[in-house]
């Protein structure tokens, strides 16, 4: 990314090259700059984008502001005490602190927005395309609940590796064709299925989700586990009006809490909150 691209913001990025989430971190810091700039406050930082845990560029307790992501593992960054305020993905498992703040994963820049087909319309009951690993319960749960049922269109497959399964314009189309997407959690607890399958108005059935402001009264229906996949996916299928009312609230859920543009809304006014808490003391 050149710093040109963030204007009014100054920028340090160092994500690697075509990184998966480079385009939503890129809008929202765009809507972002926008925003601060209309406050007056667009020179007042330096954001860092990054995607590790433990040093920055740039430290100033006053004026730096992280973006970080990739961390699967949940953790709280070393050099939170050296930032104005750090936003990152995946909440630590040791619970948020002062300058710590949640955003949620997005989509992966390479699988396009694709407006979905009404309810009514889509010819995919079922969609779920990715790898294996860590997924053994969710392959068994779905396999005993779908497997050579008639009645019911699904695409349920395995994928040898990442980004390897459907190519992202096909997955996107199916994806905008699929009444239900399940969304089994990997290696962490976020994944980037949710939110394209928010962003194209699927009824989601994911993994239960760590708490965050992006997840609490949220229309994805969470599962502990996948042994009663069947019969919720059934329950739904039944239900036309709900599968409606769930898919209409799937859109606006991405559009207003997790979509870059709100997000960005998010990170502004967290910013000023903490600005004006400190004008105070």
């Amino acid at each position: 990314m050149e710093p040109t691209d963030f204007y009014p913001l100054q920028v340090i990025w160092e994500l690697p090259n075509n990184w998966c989430e480079e385009a939503h971190l890129a809008g929202i810091l765009h809507h972002t700059g926008r925003m601060l700039q209309g406050l007056g406050l667009a020179e007042r930082f330096v954001f860092v984008v990054t995607s590790v845990g433990d040093q920055i560029p740039m430290k100033h307790p006053d004026r730096v502001v992280v973006v970080q992501t990739s961390d699967e593992g949940h953790e709280i960054p070393d050099y939170l005490a050296d930032a104005f305020m750090v936003f990152k993905n995946y909440k630590p498992f040791d619970g948020l602190r002062e300058s710590l703040r949640v955003i949620p994963l997005g989509c992966n820049k390479d699988v396009p927005a694709i407006p979905g087909k009404p309810m009514a319309e889509r010819e995919l009951d079922l969609f779920f395309i990715g790898r294996s690993d860590f997924r053994e319960e969710f392959f068994a749960g779905t396999e005993a609940a779908f497997s050579g049922r008639d009645d019911i269109t699904s695409e349920i497959g395995e994928a040898p590796g990442f980004r390897l399964g459907r190519p992202p314009e096909d997955y996107a189309r199916r994806l905008a064709d699929t009444k239900i997407a399940l969304s089994p959690r990997g290696v962490s607890h976020e994944t980037f299925r949710t939110y394209e399958a928010l962003r194209a108005g699927c009824v989601v059935i994911a993994q239960r989700q760590l708490s965050a402001w992006f997840t609490e009264g949220w229309p994805v229906i969470e599962v502990d586990d996948w042994s009663d996949v069947g019969d919720l996916a059934d329950d739904l299928l039944g239900d036309s009006a709900r599968l409606e009312d769930l898919s209409r609230q799937s859109l606006a859920w991405w559009q207003e809490k997790c979509s870059e543009e709100a997000v960005a809304h998010y990170v502004v006014r967290e910013l000023a909150i903490k600005l004006m808490g400190e004008a105070k003391r």
